[in-house]
């Protein structure tokens, strides 16, 4: 780090405040490591956040005020003033509101609708760049002065919050995924279970953990080397996949594993289950597809005769739960009890 740059400010102090913005994994911890390695480098009126934003209009706002002149002072809420400088110079790393004065007439008008009694004389504006637009634009407002120390501390902090805003972008993609996922195996009728190459767990549907929690819940005294995912180890040391294992107490129950470009997938598969599904007339198929997934094993387990403690047991969720999706499923089966839903499946 150069100290030059920071020079007046305590060194750990300020590196401590680098490792912080470098470390932040939302927006919100961004934002505020942004602001404190700010305050303490660059002394301004006020600050302000525009983020997503598409046609020049941000979808977010984040902003500090240091010493309003008047209580209830809230910076610039739009990006009026700078858009058409930034749409006519695209890709430029900064510019003050003197120089979008220079250039546009009209700026001037624009800010006076905005604030009417001006906190600041000028500011600072740092676009971080997409394809064609700004996809954030840092804003300084009333900074004091603009001189080498200043113009190096900008330069130096540019392109590190452009890396981490980068890096925000790319996370919050992963959890948009990730949740899409999670959302999809939560109503998947396939009993999956997702590792990664160490063979940690990522990502089970309602099946799966219902299936694994089964399978290991089943074995006896002397079976532990069966229990999954211990009993994957050889695979996720790197021997090839296509293992397949049969539960030495339940022999309708397997386990297959499958390698993948990130990791491994675990499909459980109990052929008991899938006989009944084979068996199905068209018509209890047709009101099979009313349920939703959760509901459809509910109801099975209820054809094959399983009181509702014992389905609890076999998916792994409470009494109550079970009481409440077969309650869900007599009313949008139209039937009224467990012999009415067993004939219509049945």
């Amino acid at each position: 780090m150069n100290t030059a740059i920071l020079a007046g400010s305590s060194p750990r102090g300020s590196r401590a405040k680098v490792i912080a913005l470098q470390r932040a994994v939302d927006i919100d911890s961004f934002w505020r490591a942004s602001l404190s390695l700010l305050r303490s480098e660059l002394p301004q009126r006020s600050c302000a956040l525009f983020s997503d934003i598409e046609g020049f209009k941000p979808a977010q706002l984040r902003y500090h005020v240091v010493a309003p002149r008047k209580p209830g002072y809230v910076p610039a809420k739009s990006m009026s003033i700078s858009a058409p400088y930034l749409a006519r110079h695209p890709y430029i790393e900064s510019c003050t509101y003197a120089e979008i004065a220079a250039e546009d007439p009209q700026a001037a008008q624009r800010r006076l609708e905005q604030e009417p009694d001006p906190e600041w004389s000028d500011f600072v504006v740092l676009p971080f760049w997409g394809r064609t637009e700004p996809h954030s634009v840092l804003t300084l407002f009333g900074v004091q002065r603009i001189e080498e120390r200043e113009r190096a501390f900008l330069d130096f902090l540019r392109p590190m919050i452009d890396a981490g805003l980068s890096r925000l972008r790319t996370l919050e993609q992963e959890r948009n995924l990730s949740r899409l996922l999670q959302g999809y195996l939560q109503n998947s009728p396939e009993a999956l279970v997702f590792f990664n190459r160490r063979g940690n767990m990522m990502y089970q549907s309602t099946l799966g953990e219902s299936h694994f929690s089964r399978w290991n819940r089943a074995l006896r005294r002397g079976q532990e080397s069966l229990r999954l995912p211990a009993a994957l180890g050889g695979v996720f040391g790197g021997a090839e996949d296509g293992l397949e294992l049969q539960h030495p107490e339940l022999p309708s129950l397997r386990a297959t594993l499958q390698a993948t470009e990130g990791g491994y997938v675990l499909r459980l598969t109990d052929a008991q289950t899938l006989g009944q599904v084979r068996e199905l007339s068209p018509q209890a198929l047709a009101a099979l597809q009313k349920l939703t997934p959760s509901e459809q094993r509910v109801a099975r387990l209820v054809v094959e005769g399983l009181r509702n403690d014992q389905i609890a047991e076999r998916l792994c969720r409470s009494t109550r739960t079970i009481e409440f999706q077969l309650h869900s499923t007599f009313r949008k089966l139209g039937v009224e009890n467990r012999v009415k839903l067993s004939r219509l499946l049945g």
